[in-house]
């Protein structure tokens, strides 16, 4: 493992370099300074190895890509977008589930010397029109000719010239191009190339929402990309044989760099989860061995847990929690934070007749488990760890490359975002604000020098956002953010100021706050005059004189049909998909308010915890720890 961090400055602190020999397929530093490079590099070392293990709807079965198939696959790619004028510069988007074939035009787009955009399938196509339009992003490469119409619809992306769809009708647009037909036709076996990209070229605008909610491009280099990708592959131990399983969506840089790009270096196959509801189902039968995802994956674990065992006995649930209690201990002083202890003599048992059993959702072969993007509630990190999976967290952003820090096997703290990768220097600013440099900070945000300048300071230090606790030579600790940001569990990061200004737009809302850290979605505790909503509730045939009508989904629903026609703007992830009605007056005297009118979030989101557990039910609890506040690796 990693050697420990090393002082270099009063209150800056780096980290060293692994020194440990790595296994024959591993590619050294040296063997690329571009991510096209990189890919070259892997497919001249295992031209026949693995890469990719796909679903493939058509022939309704898993496939396997090797390296040499991939690059074929690549060169056309390169054809096609060369054929459709793009160059030095330009953009491409990408809007394609999680597949071979992201990556493909990925390096294709690379290649060239252009940057990927990636957009959100699942994502509204109002934000993804944005997207396309602020990126000026000149061909798109989507899934569905539907997709691209309703994102037309909304923006006409006049620097748009081309859209290469896989299934749809054509006619609906000029634009509209069948990517099959481009494929076919792209047989020239001349090199495509024209000039290779450098180092210090722009690859991908990665689009992340700022403090103000409204999507930026972190404009990140090969340079950036990739020496993240080197880091994050010292930092995690290697794998022999390794399945890493691919479902965070690719246009997060958290999966491409800590997937995707990592495993150019190691060697390790690809496998590609075709959609989030097919997840349970490609663990339980692929031979998944590194499992790197956000904390929804884990959360999902945790309440099936607990649903196998409210169908069971007390004993079972006694035993299971003893084992926890065991693997937790043991965990502990293996990490040379604890004792031995007699129960420990036991875990041998417990860990092969009950714990193991326990996981079998996350298949038979899982030694590699991280979790990132957002906060890892303590019940769930201490279930996984107490049954023998140390899930390991880290903590990054997109403008850092992503990854700035992650625990390690034998050096392990599951209330922490561990320890810095290699070349990261860290240091304290005013307020306890986390200050990161490092050769994955990116060159700033595209076409938005006044908000590349509020975080990139004077000798490349980027400001996080993040307050820090604790920085010491050892461990990294977060406690809260410089600005409100929600971060929930599926990575994916909101601003509540600008939904709440939007939901107060509603004639019914005079007050309303957005919640949603550490859980899967948002949702809102809205005030609304008891004059006006009394009708409302009367016309749903609710009894306003009973307090459970404001509880009632019928109201709910309501509500969200409203909300819903108010954000249309919002991307998917910032949609309101809760909300909890009151009709008490939220004022000074009853300190929700500010004396300058302000809703006091934190206070208000107090006082109606009992109704905003209601609205999550019996889903993990979004409990605060020290990493609560991660902010979005992409």
């Amino acid at each position: 493992m990693r050697q420990p961090m090393r002082v270099v400055r009063p209150g800056c602190i780096v980290s060293r370099a692994p020194t440990e020999g790595r296994p024959a397929a591993w590619l050294d530093r040296d063997s690329a300074d571009t991510l096209c490079g990189l890919f070259d590099a892997r497919v001249a070392a295992t031209p026949d190895a693995p890469a990719y293990r796909f679903y493939s709807p058509r022939r309704g079965a898993w496939l396997d890509r090797t390296w040499a198939e991939t690059d074929r696959r690549v060169a056309a790619w390169t054809r096609v977008l060369k054929a459709q004028g793009v160059g030095a510069g330009d953009r491409v988007a990408i809007m394609l589930r999680n597949s071979p074939e992201w990556l493909c035009v990925e390096q294709a787009a690379m290649r060239l010397g252009a940057m990927s955009v990636g957009l959100f399938c699942a994502d509204t196509p109002a934000s993804n029109a944005h997207l396309v339009a602020h990126s000026q992003s000149c061909v798109l490469v989507a899934v569905k000719a539907r997709w691209v119409m309703r994102l037309l619809a909304a923006d006409p992306c006049e620097h748009l010239r081309a859209a290469l769809v896989f299934t749809g009708g054509l006619d609906e647009d000029a634009r509209l191009t069948s990517a099959d037909a481009a494929l076919e036709a792209a047989t020239d076996d001349t090199d495509p190339f024209e000039t290779r990209p450098r180092a210090d070229d722009v690859a991908s605008l990665v689009y992340t929402s700022g403090s103000s909610g409204r999507a930026r491009g972190a404009m990140l280099t090969h340079a950036n990309l990739l020496s993240n990708a080197q880091d994050v592959a010292d930092a995690l131990p290697a794998v022999a044989d390794e399945y890493a399983l691919s479902y965070v969506p690719l246009a997060h840089s958290y999966e491409r760099v800590v997937d995707a790009y990592r495993a150019m270096i190691t060697g390790a196959r690809i496998v590609f989860c075709r959609h989030p509801r097919f997840l349970g189902l490609t663990l339980a039968r692929e031979p998944v061995t590194t499992l790197i995802g956000v904390p929804r994956i884990y959360e999902r674990f945790y309440i099936e847990l607990h649903r196998w065992l409210s169908r069971h006995p007390r004993w079972i649930k006694r035993l299971v929690a003893t084992t926890i209690n065991v693997g937790e201990s043991v965990f502990e002083r293996q990490q040379g934070r604890g004792r031995f202890a007699l129960s420990h003599l036991a875990w041998p048992l417990l860990r092969y007749f009950v714990a193991r059993r326990c996981l079998r959702l996350f298949g038979a072969h899982m030694q590699l488990a991280v979790s990132g993007a957002a906060a890892l509630p303590h019940p769930v990190a201490r279930t996984l760890v107490g049954l023998g999976l140390p899930v390991l967290q880290g903590y990054g952003l997109t403008e850092a490359g992503p990854v700035v820090s992650v625990n390690r096997v034998d050096n392990n703290e599951i209330d922490s975002v561990g320890v810095a990768i290699n070349g990261v220097a860290t240091k304290i600013g005013p307020d306890n604000e986390l200050l990161v440099r490092s050769p994955g900070v990116m060159h700033g945000y595209w076409r938005d020098a006044e908000a590349t300048a509020r975080v990139l300071s004077p000798g490349g230090w980027l400001h996080t956002g993040d307050k820090v606790s604790r920085l010491d030579k050892k461990r990294l600790y977060l406690t809260g953010r410089m600005k409100e940001v929600i971060v929930m569990t599926s990575g994916e990061k909101a601003s509540p100021e600008p939904i709440e200004e939007t939901l107060r737009l509603d004639p019914l809302v005079t007050r309303a706050i957005v919640v949603g850290e550490a859980r899967p979605v948002l949702a809102a505790v809205i005030s609304c005059p008891a004059h006006r909503l009394t009708p409302i509730m009367r016309r749903l045939g609710l009894d306003p004189d009973t307090p459970q009508a404001l509880a009632a989904a019928r109201l709910e629903n309501y509500f969200l049909e409203r909300f819903a026609r108010l954000m249309t703007q919002f991307p998917a992830h910032a949609q309101i998909r809760r909300v909890a009605v009151t009709t008490d007056g939220w004022r000074q005297d009853n300190s929700l308010v500010t004396a300058t009118d302000k809703t006091r979030r934190r206070r208000v989101a107090r006082r109606y915890a009992t109704d905003i557990d209601r609205l999550y039910g019996r889903r993990a609890a979004g409990q605060k720890t020290d990493v609560s506040q991660n902010t979005n690796l992409g």
